[in-house]
């Protein structure tokens, strides 16, 4: 497959796996960039998982590939034995198989996206359990994952960069049509095509929105979310609706064309911090080459007041429209209806 010329990362996998509250950094260097896990190559991991046990048949679905490993969740490339198809396949690990809580989160991304249908989103199409392991069937999508662009550098995606941004707003949006709040909303999570098709993946902390619990009894119990991403909101631990993905998108979209999130710090704490009271940077400051326009969209976006910035992730697709990314950019076409 190519990549506009542009060698993807060997160790991009397709999927992201594990992500429940944030996480500071391990060791040393600063706390922005992707959330921190405990990751491992699958070599180092496989000792926890399906590996150690000798199994490579899970139903009607052949383990072919180790695609990835982390501390809570295995992906695997799978082929389904009667029709041929190949499949992805997310299982947790031994020592997580009996843990009601990954088990639930395994459940909530299966009946969430039985519930939101979209071609924008990464298509689940069963939640099973066999010989003792609860897994996930997927669709497989074989396209690197946004950070691995970001990574390559802007020349390598520059020519689809406007195609990324409009289909990773229009996924998000999806979700926002039909109630729903995705919660870790990052370049990690969406799947880019060479074409700049993107498809919006992990669904585990994705939530109903608007419901008379939430409006009563406040928002999660515990941060939930990516520490680089993350909208001020989710730090209070408030009710959230679609713009605090809004918050998170424009971070993504702020890391797209400038190479690294609006907000880094020494430690979690400091970058939470920023998040809660520092004023949003330029991208443009960052990278001359962004115009004015879209630096000013993503300013308002990445206000620390959810009721200073857009009213909805489609309102923000609309103004999008109408601007160019980069200075150099031709004039955009008139804003199509969202």
């Amino acid at each position: 497959m190519l990549f506009l010329d542009c060698a993807v990362a060997a160790t991009c996998q397709p999927f992201g796996l594990d992500r429940r509250a944030v996480e500071p950094k391990r060791a040393g260097g600063a706390a922005g960039g992707t959330r921190q896990r405990e990751e491992h190559s699958a070599r180092e991991r496989g000792s926890t998982g399906i590996v150690s046990s000798g199994i490579r048949q899970l139903g009607p679905y052949r383990l072919t590939n180790l695609v990835y490993s982390g501390a809570t969740t295995q992906l695997w490339k799978a082929v389904h034995d009667a029709t041929g198809v190949t499949y992805a396949l997310k299982m947790l690990v031994h020592r997580a198989a009996k843990d009601r809580s990954q088990i639930a989160y395994l459940k909530r991304e299966y009946e969430f996206r039985r519930r939101v249908l979209d071609d924008n989103l990464i298509n689940i199409l069963e939640y099973r359990v066999e010989q003792g392991t609860p897994f996930l069937v997927i669709e497989w999508c074989p396209w690197p994952n946004m950070k691995s662009w970001i990574q390559e550098g802007l020349d390598c995606y520059r020519p689809i960069i406007r195609q990324m941004i409009f289909g990773a707003t229009e996924a998000v949006a999806a979700m926002h049509r039909q109630k729903y709040v995705h919660r870790d909303i990052k370049p990690d999570n969406f799947l880019v095509s060479p074409q700049g098709q993107v498809k919006l993946i992990d669904f585990a902390l994705a939530k109903k929105t608007g419901g008379l619990f939430s409006r009563f009894f406040g928002g999660a119990p515990k941060i939930q979310g990516t520490a680089s991403y993350i909208s001020p909101e989710q730090i209070r631990k408030k009710p959230l609706d679609g713009r605090a993905d809004l918050y998170s998108l424009a971070c993504t979209f702020f890391e797209l064309t400038t190479g690294r999130p609006p907000f880094t710090g020494s430690s979690q704490s400091e970058l939470l911090t920023k998040h809660l009271k520092a004023p949003p940077p330029s991208a443009e400051t960052v990278n001359p080459e962004v115009s004015p326009q879209f630096s000013q969209l993503l300013i308002k976006a990445l206000a620390k007041n959810p009721n200073d910035r857009f009213r909805s992730v489609p309102e923000f697709f609309g103004e999008l429209h109408s601007v160019p990314i980069f200075k150099n950019d031709p004039t955009p076409a008139p804003a199509a209806v969202f």
